[in-house]
C-alpha cells in the first residue's frame, strides 16, 4: 500500500486519518467521500502478468459442458447448463439473450450469440438487459451523462450499443427501466419480466463479457431460485462463457485491455467464491450463506492472484482480502478506497466513448456492416454474416 502514496496529494497518515474519521465506510458513500478529498496526481503503472490472467478465468470461470443441479422454487430441480458462444442448447423454453454485468464490451459476445445461434436454428433470441450504475458509484460521471455513446444506465448503454449493431426495433424490442443494481436485483428484475410476458417458465441465455464471472453468478442465482418468490415462473440458466477478450490494436476501452477497471472485475468476480457458502447437499459453516461453494474455488492457489484482490478491488469489499489472505479490517478498507481512487482516475467517458466507437466499427467490419446500413430482413442478415467465429 505505502508504495502507492506518491501518486496521491496526501500522505498516508492524512489519508488513514481521513478514512477513520469517517468510520471506514467502504460503500458508495465512503468512497465518495474520499475522492472529494483525495487526488490523484499521476496514474500508477498497471500489468498483469497472462498466466496469472488464465489462473484467475480458471477460478472464476467455468468451462463449456458444464452442468449444476440444484432445488428450484417449484419443488423440484432445475439444471444450470454452461456453453461456449457458439453451441448453445437448442430445446430451450422460451430462451431471451439477456446481457448484463457492466462490461461495455459485453453486446459484441450477445452479437456473436445471437448470429450463430439463427444461423444453427434459424430462431432469432430476444435481447433483454438490466442493471443500472452499480459498482458503488465508480462509473457516475461515465453513465451520469444524457449524451454520449455510454450514458445513462448500464443497461440503457447495453441496449444503446446492441442497436448499433442491429438497429432500434431489434435491440428495444424488451426494453424495461429497471431499478436495481446489485446482482440479485438483476435477477428480480428480468424474473419479474418473465411474469409480465405471462410465461411459466424462461430461460436465460446469460452474457455477461465478463470470463471470471461464471462461477459467482450461477453460485448466488441457483441459490436466490429456491426462494418462493421466484416460484410462479421456472427458471432455467444457460450461462455462455465469454473468453478472453484483450485484442491486439490500441485501445482506450478498459475491458479490452488490463486496467484498473479491467483487474477490478476480474477481483470483483473471484473475490466472494469463498465466501458464505453453502454446499450442493445443504452443508454450510455460514450463518446466513449467499452462495453454492463452486468447484475449484477451496482448492485454488489463491496467492497467485493476492496482488489484484489486495491492490485492485475497486468494486469490492474488505472482507475478501480478510478471508482470503488474513489482512486487517482497516488496511483492507484502506486497500479498497486507493484502488477506487486509482480507478476513478483511470478514464474519462470520452475517451470510453471512443474506444467503443473503435471497437464497434471493427467489429461490423468483419460482419459485413450494422443490419440498419443493409436492406435485408434482421434474419437473412444474420444468416448472412460470416461463419467464421469473431472471439477465438
Amino acid at each position: 500500500m505505502k508504495k502507492f502514496f506518491e501518486n496521491l496529494d496526501v500522505t498516508r497518515e492524512e489519508f488513514m486519518s481521513m478514512l477513520r474519521e469517517n468510520g471506514l465506510k467502504c460503500n458508495a458513500a465512503g468512497r465518495q467521500y474520499m475522492a472529494e478529498r483525495v487526488n490523484v496526481l499521476k496514474p500508477r503503472e498497471v500489468a498483469l502478468d497472462k498466466d496469472t490472467l488464465r489462473y484467475a478465468e480458471e477460478i472464476g470461470g467455468l468451462k463449456p459442458g458444464s452442468v449444476f443441479e440444484y432445488p428450484n422454487a417449484q419443488g423440484g430441480m432445475s439444471k444450470a447448463a454452461v456453453c461456449s458462444l457458439y453451441d448453445l442448447p437448442k430445446d430451450m423454453a422460451n430462451p431471451f439473450l439477456y446481457c448484463f454485468s457492466g462490461m461495455m464490451t459485453a453486446p459484441l459476445f450477445a452479437f456473436e450469440i445471437l448470429r450463430h445461434y439463427a444461423k444453427q436454428t434459424g430462431q432469432i433470441l430476444p435481447f433483454l438487459s438490466s442493471g443500472k450504475e452499480g459498482n458503488k458509484g465508480l462509473f457516475k460521471k461515465l453513465f451520469y451523462r444524457n449524451e454520449g455513446l455510454i450514458r445513462k444506465t448500464e443497461y440503457d448503454t447495453y441496449y444503446n450499443l446492441m442497436s448499433l449493431i442491429t438497429g432500434g426495433e431489434y435491440a428495444y424490442q424488451n426494453y424495461t427501466p429497471c431499478e436495481d443494481d446489485d446482482s440479485e436485483g438483476n435477477l428480480i428484475e428480468i424474473y419479474a419480466f418473465a411474469k409480465e410476458q405471462g410465461l411459466k417458465e424462461v430461460t436465460f441465455v446469460i452474457c455477461s463479457g465478463n470470463p471470471f464471472y461464471d462461477k459467482r453468478l450461477l453460485a448466488e442465482w441457483m441459490w436466490q431460485l429456491r426462494q418462493e418468490k421466484f416460484a410462479e415462473v421456472k427458471v432455467n440458466l444457460v450461462l455462455a462463457h465469454c473468453p478472453i477478450y484483450l485484442p491486439d490494436l490500441p485501445t482506450v476501452v478498459p475491458e479490452a485491455k488490463i486496467s484498473e477497471i479491467y483487474l477490478g472485475y476480474i477481483a470483483a468476480s473471484i473475490g466472494p467464491l469463498a465466501k458464505d457458502t453453502i454446499r450442493f447437499d445443504g452443508v454450510t459453516a455460514s450463518e446466513k450463506p449467499e452462495r453454492y461453494e463452486m468447484p475449484g474455488v477451496f482448492g485454488a492457489d489463491w496467492e497467485k492472484v493476492r496482488d489484484i484482490i489486495v491492490n485492485y478491488s475497486n468494486m469490492g469489499w474488505p472482507n475478501y482480502q480478510e478471508i482470503l489472505y488474513g489482512i486487517g479490517h482497516e488496511e483492507a478498507v484502506a486497500n479498497i478506497i486507493l484502488s477506487d481512487l486509482f480507478a476513478r482516475a483511470s478514464y474519462t467517458p470520452e475517451e470510453y466513448d471512443r474506444g467503443m466507437e473503435a471497437l464497434i466499427s471493427g467489429y461490423l467490419k468483419f460482419v459485413g456492416g450494422a443490419y440498419y446500413t443493409v436492406n435485408k430482413d434482421f434474419k437473412t442478415y444474420l444468416l448472412d454474416t460470416p461463419d467464421e467465429r469473431y472471439f477465438k
